[in-house]
């Protein structure tokens, strides 16, 4: 008995830019209808009425409000494909025919792109699972908020590992585009690719009163100012310099009037790291600065709250999906990417199988600037969401294939 011949991932590649069209109206619907944390109410019944309509055995409110689907083919290895749903707080402003319709929201990150590509390979593999062609399972995991936390401080990502919506894969592969990079520039790397991001507020106390008369009081502004010029020096004097650490300090709120000294001063910031070890440092060392407040006579509180924890990929996982994208992008555009200190909460998907993340090259070279994301102009070339389409089924077919 003979058996249907193995794709490659050229031609699922070329499968990819036949539906092309459709990916991009998944995108555009999903961006005109942008939905914040939690709340993808809309995007997710989008979600489940396309892969019931392609036959996907589907859940729904996974996660609260994720989207499960799981697509049956061979015996061999079981794949998780993953893209997040939600939108950012950002008002747009780039006049498109498909700008968000919902005041104050934005898809000013790709998740809309994110969720049209996965729609995108789902098509494809399912495709292949219908010709017996493919040698595996694939879950797609149509999460929730990756970019807010819930009341208990959990994400999207934390909740589907938690729920179980990763049990029994044998891999993960994640995707997300990248404006830094040019379409055509599929990149990604083994062991760390993003950072760890926790958070820090920080209230300095002092004792307030006229500021004609300063030596009545102690100044919580200028305890702060020696904590934030003390802060700035973690990094640089207490951190090996060839690791890696950032410590960003977003506000600083204190006083009311001109006349008057006030009695404390906040300040909130991020603390950003790739490893256990200097992701605690940087938190013992915040602690340690921050006691310029005692030694000055004031006092101070300070909370620290961890967040996403790094993004270390898999290196086997991230040479197959790499080479899967090289053979129909190229070897030399299929790149080994430099880390980043942004966060992702792919990172909890990645601690539990094997993970591959790849960074989708997203600007046009015609266009006058690059068009950053969490701003009110961010912009994609589509001609990018067939390419992404076919790295996620590429990534999960040849992952199959090489361990089944």
């Amino acid at each position: 008995m003979s058996h249907p011949a193995a794709i490659t991932s050229a031609e699922l590649h070329e499968r990819a830019k036949v539906i092309q069209s459709k990916i991009q109206a998944w995108r555009r619907d999903i961006h005109r209808h942008p939905e914040l944390s939690f709340t993808e109410h809309r995007t997710a019944a989008l979600v489940h009425d396309e892969l019931v309509r392609l036959g996907i055995q589907t859940e729904i409110g996974v996660a609260r409000t994720g989207v499960v689907g799981d697509i049956h083919g061979g015996d061999g290895a079981a794949v998780g494909l993953r893209a997040d749903m939600d939108a950012l707080p950002i008002t747009e402003e780039n006049g498109s025919e498909f700008d968000s319709g919902t005041p104050g929201i934005m898809h000013a990150c790709g998740h809309d792109a994110h969720t049209a590509m996965l729609l995108g390979a789902a098509t494809l593999l399912k495709g292949l699972a219908d010709e017996g062609r493919m040698p595996g399972r694939v879950r797609l995991l149509f999460q929730p908020s990756e970019e807010a936390a819930d009341e208990e401080g959990k994400s999207g990502g934390l909740r589907m590992v938690e729920e179980g919506a990763l049990e029994g894969l044998d891999a993960v592969f994640g995707i997300h585009v990248d404006p830094t990079r040019d379409v055509g520039i599929v990149a990604s790397r083994p062991g760390p690719l993003l950072a760890a991001a926790d958070e820090f507020d920080l209230t300095v106390r002092g004792h307030g009163g006229h500021a004609a008369r300063p030596q009545l009081a102690n100044d919580p502004i200028v305890l702060a100012a020696h904590i934030i010029h003390a802060i700035h020096h973690i990094v640089s004097r207490r951190i090996d310099p060839l690791e890696a650490g950032v410590i960003t300090i977003g506000q600083v709120h204190g006083g009311t009037v001109s006349n008057v000294i006030p009695d404390t001063v906040y300040l909130n910031g991020t603390i950003r790291s790739f490893t256990p070890e200097i992701r605690d440092l940087l938190h013992d060392e915040l602690r340690r600065t921050c006691a310029v407040a005692d030694a000055l006579g004031g006092s101070f509180d300070l909370t620290i709250r961890n967040g996403y924890p790094p993004t270390v990929l898999d290196p086997e996982a991230v040479a197959i999906s790499l080479a899967a994208v090289s053979e129909f992008l190229g070897e030399q555009n299929s790149q080994i990417a430099t880390p980043v200190m942004g966060a992702e909460d792919f990172s909890y998907m990645a601690q539990v199988a094997p993970g591959s993340f790849l960074r989708l090259g997203t600007h046009n070279p015609d266009w006058p600037k690059r068009y950053y994301g969490h701003t009110s102009t961010f912009r994609i070339d589509e001609g990018a969401l067939a390419i992404g389409a076919a790295a996620l089924a590429a990534s999960a077919i040849k992952w199959m294939r090489e361990k089944s």
